[in-house]
């Protein structure tokens, strides 16, 4: 059981780190969004997507480990929480300090990186806001042109009728 808390204290510690490592990667992501850097955000999401594999596979050792610890405490391995193992080590508050530190460490971490995620989330939804706008704008345009044309000397273009708004200058 020792063996198991310590690879399970030391799986934690290394996701801990490496979402650590994601944060300044989404920090710059954030930059990269606002000034429009499709170069930065293609770098950008090649090492993300390197950070997030290696997490995926932190991960899934985690839960392997935590399904073996549940299964030696004879608890169901799909519902047990780091905080019930916590309560497990009482006897043991050498290894409970220490799996309760950087279980608090990983949720720290864990909460940063989710908000600035949805800062991201955020910008790029109003960036793409904005190109619909636009693509609106220029669809609108091309299908009106044809009341806007105009000869080289200014005047109105084959029989145009003038058409006055709602206030006539001529009044």
């Amino acid at each position: 059981m020792a063996s198991l808390m310590e690879e399970l204290i030391d799986t934690l510690d290394a996701e801990e780190v490496l979402y650590g490592k994601l944060i300044p990667v989404e920090e710059e992501k954030t930059r990269a969004i606002i000034s429009n850097d499709l170069e930065a955000l293609q770098d950008i999401a090649t090492r993300e997507h390197e950070l997030v594999d290696r997490t995926t596979a932190l991960e899934g050792k985690r839960e392997q480990v935590a399904m073996d610890i549940a299964t030696v405490l004879g608890k169901d391995p799909k519902t047990i929480t780091l905080e019930q193992i916590v309560e497990v080590l009482k006897n043991q508050p050498e290894d409970q300090k220490k799996l309760r530190d950087v279980h608090d460490r990983l949720k720290k971490t864990v909460l940063q990186l989710q908000q600035v995620n949805n800062q991201n989330k955020e910008l790029l939804k109003e960036a793409i806001d904005m190109v619909e706008f636009n693509m609106n704008v220029i669809r609108s345009t091309r299908m009106s042109s044809g009341s806007s044309n105009y000869s080289s000397d200014a005047a109105e273009v084959a029989g145009m009728a003038p058409q006055h708004g709602m206030f006539d200058a001529k009044q």
